[in-house]
């Protein structure tokens, strides 16, 4: 689905732009989160436009293919519903008019009062058609967003795109209903009393400014009189008491974030936030002024901006440098996060974690872009500490980048939070309420009493039950979770106790009658039941590599940790089994989003290094659910392979994944992933996956479920063996044998189905016989190998051949022979036999045997 979408609760600037934005992209459809303020709705009202949107309950959207945004350049104020459907397939460009975020995400922005004025130049240059009511809703639009041209942000463009619109047809005086921003004598004087009564104050800080004024009445359009007061004084934060009886009103303006007023008391005419009215009851005005200088103190760190503590200049490194240079740069500097640069454009950010780690793994000598993380937070030095602190939270990182015109500016790390006393508090509850609510952010209880089978939820509830005995936190992990929440059946129950695994295992055994096989070395135990089932525990662990491809070394460790160490996010999911806490999802990583967008997403930079056969494995999981591999670790991926890391890898492993893919139900759409990825030249050396051999392989899974009822199942990894290696030089065909351990007798049956493939070539057999005379194996394998070299026509007299070869059984033999015609044992009784059985297969009667011996020995002369 193709979206034009805009901030919650669209105004006249953002609505108008994204009707201009549908003109420009008219195959896209606008979808809107939030309410229409009232006067643009009563503007639609009036002129009865016929105008195509939706409110974001009125459509079900599954895929987001493109999406446009218009008005602002952060996500965050985007619909949930649209901002979890962005993923790496989604292409996405904004359109705004706010210069902060140039050079972060693709897209147009220019410094304009209106984003409605960048989406009519734009509009020009297209040469679209603009009807007369849509330039009145344009006209309006820039209008309001520049107060009828008096807002300092407004340029020269505004006042041109106005002319052009005017000459459209749009009536001046139709514009006042909605735009006017005259003020009436009573608000004159309103503004004239608290200019005569204001006084600012220092809050921790923070210069707030108070104004008072008492009237006998509440002031018509009082909003209004104070954004005039606020624009006209310049100052960062207002704050507007106007005494009427026993009641104080209150207007708060602050200029760079929105204040948390939850606490403030009184009655809030709005959700609070960086224009917030209300009043106090039975008030007066020190009472007033007190309860909201606390609230600004409580709300400081919202308060002071990014400028006031984020480091400058910034040391940053090029993507041509090496890992090791980098290494020892952060060594020097105490720096353990540096920008990635490239042509003066910042492409990544080099963590410490990572840079020591590949440097660890002897990968000194490689770019630092290899192991770069390309996704970092953004900031404006104008943006408030605690806003910035949120993002960093939310997006589990320990910097952000302060940009000013697409200029690096500055860095705002984790140090600079814990050294400000403004953000140190705010950034530890943070990070502690995140996890919190990672911890407890879901209860499934009532999901996995809906799709777990009895018998598996009642063992789960159990082991909870022998983990809570114990004192030990307990998990279940992997793949059983993932498939829970796409409501797929899985049973393999792979369980993480934060503990000793072994010492659970031996108290789980009081309650069962089962056989344990411990794995000390992996601080594991396997419990197997009589009944087939199979529990694996494990304690929370850490598995670090001390080279790269090699079996990991395992410590003790917690579900966190335990979690990180796997393959991809979405198998990094836990849910709790003790009985305080039974059915409680934790999610460290997104791996929730990442299951909902259908991702496949590695968890850090140096994963398919570390382990190769997650090549295999993001292949296979990313074809069996129809996810897509996340850019990033698409580019991981591919360079993993490029460097010939699965060369370091045992052959016996990669046989144990590639026989994981063969087991799935569609094996080929991973083979062929394998092949645009280049994986199968580095797997299978002198195999060249060209249109032939895909077509070979493409009829062999067709074919293969019809032939088992006529020949059995064969080895599957073995027949594609042969198919692969069909054109491969003998040398290729052996180093292949000894890298997957093949039997050693598997070049000179590949020979001589080679050669028997050439014959049914070269001679086209069509009767049973003849194809029974030219293939020497009959094993499963050589006959699907053979099968998966004809075409459709030739495989009809094939399956013909295949069903007679199943069905057909001699009722004569050598015995009968001797027996009734006295032939002596001698090469003339096998003869004879091949003879009649090839006569069966091309349909001699089971009765006719022995006329057809009598026959044969006549002519024969025996």
């Amino acid at each position: 689905m193709n979206v034009i979408t805009t901030h919650l609760n669209p105004d006249f600037d953002s609505f108008a732009s994204a009707v201009a934005a549908q003109k420009l992209f008219n195959d896209h459809m606008i979808v809107l989160g939030g309410e229409l303020s009232p006067a643009l709705k009563g503007f639609l009202s009036s002129r009865g436009l016929l105008l195509s949107f939706y409110k974001i309950g009125e459509l079900k959207l599954e895929r987001l293919n493109s999406l446009i945004v218009v008005d602002t350049s952060d996500i965050q104020r985007l619909p949930f519903s649209i901002r979890r459907l962005i993923n790496a397939g989604t292409e996405v460009k904004f359109f705004d008019h706010h210069l902060q975020a140039t050079g972060v995400k693709p897209g147009t922005y220019r410094d304009l009062g209106a984003c409605t004025t960048l989406m009519c130049t734009l509009l020009r240059k297209k040469k679209k058609q603009v009807t007369q009511n849509e330039a009145s809703l344009f006209a309006t639009a820039i209008y309001r967003e520049t107060g009828n041209f008096t807002h300092a942000n407004t340029k020269p463009q505004d006042l041109r795109t106005a002319a052009w619109l005017l000459d459209l047809g749009v009536h001046p005086d139709e514009l006042g209903i909605y735009s006017s921003y005259r003020l009436s004598l009573s608000q004159q004087k309103l503004i004239e009393t608290l200019l005569l009564n204001i006084e600012t104050v220092d809050v921790g800080g923070v210069e707030v400014s108070f104004a008072r004024a008492q009237r006998d009445s509440l002031p018509s359009g009082m909003s209004l009189a104070v954004e005039k007061l606020w624009s006209f004084l310049g100052v960062e934060n207002l704050v507007v008491l106007v005494k009427v009886g026993e009641r104080i009103y209150f207007t708060i303006r602050s200029r760079h974030m929105n204040l948390d007023l939850n606490g403030l008391g009184g009655s809030l005419r709005n959700g609070g936030g960086a224009f917030t009215m209300g009043y106090f009851e039975d008030s007066d005005f020190e009472k007033a002024n007190l309860a909201i200088r606390r609230a600004f103190e409580k709300n400081i760190e919202r308060l002071i901006k990014v400028r006031d503590i984020m480091s400058s200049p910034v040391r940053t490194v090029l993507t041509e440098m090496r890992i090791e240079d980098v290494l020892k740069i952060m060594q020097r500097t105490g720096h353990h996060t540096l920008p990635v640069v490239d042509q003066d454009k910042i492409v990544g950010i080099a963590r410490h974690r990572n840079v020591e780690k590949a440097a660890r793994h002897n990968l000194g000598d490689r770019k630092i872009v290899e192991v770069m993380d390309p996704f970092f937070v953004v900031a404006s030095a104008n943006d408030s500490v605690q806003s910035v602190t949120d993002r960093m939270v939310e997006n589990d990182t320990t910097s952000a980048l302060v940009l000013e015109n697409g200029i690096l500016t500055g860095i705002v790390t984790r140090t600079d939070l814990l050294k400000s006393p403004f953000s140190r508090q705010r950034f530890l509850q943070s990070r502690e309420q995140k996890e919190d609510q990672n911890y407890v952010k879901l209860s499934i209880a009532r999901l996995m009493e809906e799709r777990i089978e009895g018998r598996i939820l009642t063992m789960l509830r159990f082991l909870g039950a022998v983990g809570s005995e114990l004192g030990m936190p307990t998990y279940i992990v992997g793949g059983f979770v993932r498939d829970l929440l796409l409501n797929k059946t899985n049973f393999d129950l792979d369980i993480v106790v934060e503990g000793n695994a072994n010492s659970f295992a031996s108290a789980f055994k009081n309650y069962f009658d089962i056989k344990i096989v411990e794995h000390k070395e992996f601080l594991a135990s396997s419990m197997f039941f009589h009944d087939g089932l199979r529990i694996d525990v494990a304690t929370a662990r850490t598995e670090f590599y001390k080279r790269p491809a090699a079996l990991p070394e395992v410590d003790m460790s917690t579900i966190k940790k335990d979690l990180y160490r796997r393959d991809f996010s979405i198998n990094a999911m836990a849910v709790k089994l003790n009985q305080e806490e039974f059915g409680m999802l934790i999610d460290f990583f997104g791996s929730r989003n990442d299951l909902a967008r259908g991702t496949i997403r590695a968890l850090h930079p140096l994963s398919f290094i570390e382990d190769p056969t997650r090549v295999l494995r993001a292949i296979r999981f990313e074809q069996r659910f129809g996810f897509e591999i996340e850019v990033r670790t698409a580019e991981l991926l591919k360079n993993c392979v490029r460097e010939d890391y699965l060369d370091k890898v045992a052959g016996q492993r990669l046989r144990d994944e590639l026989n994981k893919i063969l087991l799935e139900p569609q094996p080929l759409k991973a083979i062929r992933r394998f092949s645009t990825l280049g994986v199968i030249e580095k797997l299978f050396p002198g195999v060249v996956f060209d249109r032939q051999i895909d077509f070979a392989v493409e009829k062999y899974f067709l074919r293969r479920p019809r032939n088992i009822g006529y020949i059995g199942e064969d080895r599957v990894f073995y027949t594609l063996m042969m198919i692969l290696l069909r054109y491969s030089s003998n040398e290729q065909v052996q180093w292949n044998i000894q890298r997957y351990g093949l039997p050693r007798n598997f070049l000179e049956r590949l020979k001589d189905a080679r050669e028997n493939a050439d014959n049914i070539s070269r001679e086209s057999p069509e009767r049973p016989s003849e194809y029974h005379r030219m293939i020497k194996s009959k094993k499963a394998e050589t006959l699907n190998f053979l099968n998966s070299q004809l075409d459709d026509e030739r495989d009809r007299s094939f399956e013909e051949y295949l069903k007679r070869l199943k069905g057909t059984k001699l009722a004569i033999d050598g015995e009968h022979l001797k027996r009734v015609y006295g032939l002596k044992e001698g090469p003339e009784i096998r003869e004879i036999l091949d003879a009649l059985y090839c006569a069966r297969l091309d349909g001699l009667e089971i009765e006719k045997e022995d006329g057809f011996v009598k026959n044969f020995l006549r002519m024969e002369g025996i």
